[in-house]
């Protein structure tokens, strides 16, 4: 059985694939993907960026795509928010 962790790792996996598989390519993400992900998975922490401000930041080897390494830069950021906000209540 699996932990509450190992959930969470593989619904993460599984919302990348959602994105990536969007293009066929499961290993990238590309622009107008990452924007519906943004908006759809978690508006309420990457609301002060747009998607192309986050696409810029995200594909650090300018390939054009997200690929999943960069995808859990956006996980890591999007976490600390969460976190943050997790105590504002």
């Amino acid at each position: 059985m699996l932990t509450e962790l190992e959930k969470a790792l593989n619904n993460m996996i599984a919302v990348y694939h959602k994105y990536s598989l969007a293009k066929g390519n499961h290993h990238a993400v590309y622009k107008d993907d990452l924007k519906r992900l943004l908006t759809n998975e978690c508006p309420q922490y990457t609301k002060k960026k747009d998607a192309d401000t986050w696409f810029k930041q995200l594909d650090v080897n300018e390939d054009g795509a997200i690929n999943f390494q960069e995808f859990l830069v956006l996980m890591i950021k999007v976490s600390l928010r969460a976190h943050e906000e997790s105590h504002k209540h």
